[in-house]
């Protein structure tokens, strides 16, 4: 709680007779089983941000404090720009009289945008606390959706799952302040987006659609989007390597799909992208060495995150002193290990969920491997990276660890999947 002043079955391997052969349920039992996962998140989401209901038009994050504040006047720079028609890419309301390059900022304008009428009836301060909440039981729904729909045959593993998408401790410590982090509601859509490219005959719809999510997203957090983008890559190599027929089999619509997307993307995108990197007030590259000192520490992994009930604030003048993306605990890290080790070898998911782990865990780490509060000697990957290359140059290390926090919450789905349906004969087995 924040702080107040496509050819097998993904998840066993099995023939595709196997999966359609199986019992299905009534339609109303799962649509329950939907309403209440959702209404759980809702509740969870409105139990995050009980502290600020306190007094809503002043309290603020005492952890990010500037940052809470700057996210509050956003919502309010989106309510004034429509209101008097003005360009949301730029603003003298701010910095004067230079001004803001809003898109070349954290200006969240896909939300602050949208639910302008809202924030001039009701404040920017309860504008905010209600989106941060919405936002993240919103990012555990859609996160329930795609697994319940793609990979997980028990509702209850996908809600478990759903859960640590929405609300892992990486994702609540940005809650704290940083709304523009928790708002990955469209994140796990354009994961199925760009895994469905390869299907026959839909390469035009699956493109648009992938196309249309991605443009939105840009004006949520395009940093989030780049983290996404590569953890697709990653998952679609690493399906490559273990399927490489039926890879060749969808490489022509795959790419023909990902052309589509990228088409419509450019052509929607242009102007605002070449505003943020060319218009007014732009810039390029961090300030302060940002990013050759943020990387995570090693220890995080097995720590518990400081807004955890069994969490320490004085954890954060060692190890604490960069953003908290992982800190899992180490019981959680020790259950997902023995997942990885018990489920590897019988589900292609959780061999690419293990690929994604590995991979960014490692890039998290910065240019310096750091050990509990303490930088080593010990050259980590991102010192053999120049920060003058394209997109680099604009990234944080540590940032990576979200998409660890994300591949985590599917393993936990496929670990609760698998106990579920372990000793049911495949006809049983319940989608």
């Amino acid at each position: 709680m924040p702080v107040v002043n496509p050819s097998l079955n993904p998840v066993t391997d099995a023939d595709p007779v196997e999966v359609e052969s199986s019992t299905r349920r009534p339609r109303r039992r799962p649509a329950r089983a939907d309403l209440l996962a959702l209404g759980a998140y809702v509740l969870l989401g409105v139990f995050v941000c009980l502290n600020y209901w306190g007094d809503v038009t002043g309290r603020v994050s005492s952890h990010l404090p500037t940052d809470h504040s700057w996210f509050e006047w956003l919502f309010a720079h989106g309510a004034y720009s429509v209101r008097h028609l003005e360009n949301p890419l730029f603003t003298a309301q701010q910095n004067a009289p230079d001004g803001v390059n809003m898109m070349a900022n954290t200006s969240l304008l896909g939300v602050t945008l949208p639910l302008a009428p809202l924030t001039v009836l009701l404040g920017p301060q309860v504008m905010y606390a209600l989106y941060l909440g919405a936002a993240l039981a919103a990012t555990a729904g859609t996160g329930y959706w795609m697994l319940s729909r793609h990979l997980v045959r028990s509702r209850a593993a996908a809600f478990v799952g759903g859960a640590f998408l929405g609300f892992a401790p990486g994702v609540i410590h940005h809650a704290n302040g940083q709304p523009n982090f928790v708002s990955n509601f469209l994140l796990p859509l354009i994961v199925v987006r760009v895994l469905r490219l390869g299907e026959p005959g839909r390469w035009r719809r699956n493109g648009l659609l992938l196309g249309a999510l991605v443009t939105y997203q840009i004006f949520i957090n395009e940093e989030m989007l780049l983290l996404t983008a590569l953890a697709c890559l990653v998952v679609v190599l690493a399906y490559a390597v273990q399927r490489p027929r039926a890879t060749r089999a969808a490489a022509g619509t795959f790419l023909a799909g990902l052309g589509v997307a990228g088409g419509l993307t450019l052509v929607l995108t242009a102007y605002p992208i070449w505003f943020q990197f060319n218009g007014p007030q732009s810039y390029r590259g961090l300030q302060g060495g940002v990013f050759h000192n943020w990387g995570e520490d090693l220890v995080a992994f097995v720590t518990f995150a400081r807004d955890t009930w069994a969490g320490d604030p004085e954890v954060e003048k060692t190890i604490g002193l960069t953003e908290q993306n992982t800190w899992f605990g180490w019981p959680l890290v020790l259950l997902s290990l023995v997942a990885l080790v018990l489920l590897v070898r019988r589900s292609l998911a959780t061999r690419i969920v293990a690929v994604l782990i590995v991979v960014f865990t490692v890039a998290s780490i910065g240019p310096w491997v750091r050990f509990d509060g303490v930088e080593t000697d010990i050259p980590g990957p991102w010192s053999y990276v120049s920060d003058d290359l394209p997109l680099v140059e604009m990234m944080m290390p540590t940032r990576l660890a979200l998409v660890v926090a994300a591949a985590v919450g599917v393993l936990l789905a496929l670990t609760w999947d698998a106990a579920h349906r372990q000793g049911r004969p495949a006809t049983d087995r319940p989608r």
